[in-house]
């Protein structure tokens, strides 16, 4: 379980009677505010918070959904072209092409135009292939997701910016299965103990 993160768990939000960590994922950096993000998955709350980093701004914003009520998750990750880039690059490389058939009649000076054109297009196709990450949570109640995250520009507008790092994508092929299993759980009965811990100041 991934329980090492760098932010204290108690110091976020108490547990209650019978509740226990399933598992907690530090696996973005959010931006606009600055800060790092995590999920806190136990038996009973799936809860999502996070944790700004700028010098003006200390704040934990948190969001906690019932375990039971989580219904789906939707994601998308990878690589991926940006379909404008890729028509920019076969327009560039076509008149490459066109360049360097007009080489007999206009000389080398449009064969190496063209040849540049072409390689430059080429170039183009390579590079549009972008890094895009994306995941949203839905409840079995609502129809838009209660979490969206992405890294993406054109969906900016509905989800949460975040700086994509390895452990993301470790996230995202994991989260499932622990929710899973903590809807699952049943702790074994023990001795009633009283959590006292309060939620400390964010210095």
């Amino acid at each position: 379980m991934m329980k090492e993160t760098s932010v204290d768990i108690k110091n976020v939000v108490n547990l209650a009677r019978e509740e226990e960590i399933i598992n907690v994922y530090e696996g973005f950096k959010t931006q606009n505010p600055s800060g790092l993000g995590y999920f806190l998955i136990t038996n009973f709350r799936f809860i999502f918070f996070k944790k700004t980093t700028e010098w003006r701004n200390k704040t934990v914003n948190m969001l906690e959904i019932p375990i039971g009520h989580i219904g789906g998750i939707k994601s998308e990750y990878g690589r991926k072209a940006v379909k404008l880039q890729v028509l920019i690059a076969l327009s560039v490389m076509l008149l490459g092409l066109v360049g360097v058939g007009l080489n007999s009649v206009l000389g080398k000076f449009m064969l190496y135009i063209g040849v540049a054109l072409f390689v430059i297009g080429l170039l183009i196709v390579i590079f549009s292939r972008r890094r895009v990450f994306t995941i949203e949570i839905f409840t079995k109640s609502t129809i838009g997701s209660v979490v969206s995250l992405t890294n993406d520009y054109l969906k900016l507008n509905k989800a949460t910016r975040i700086v994509v790092r390895p452990e993301t994508f470790a996230m995202i092929r994991d989260l499932g299965k622990s929710i899973m299993e903590a809807q699952r759980y049943r702790p074994v009965p023990g001795p009633v103990t009283r959590n006292e811990e309060a939620l400390p100041k964010i210095e």
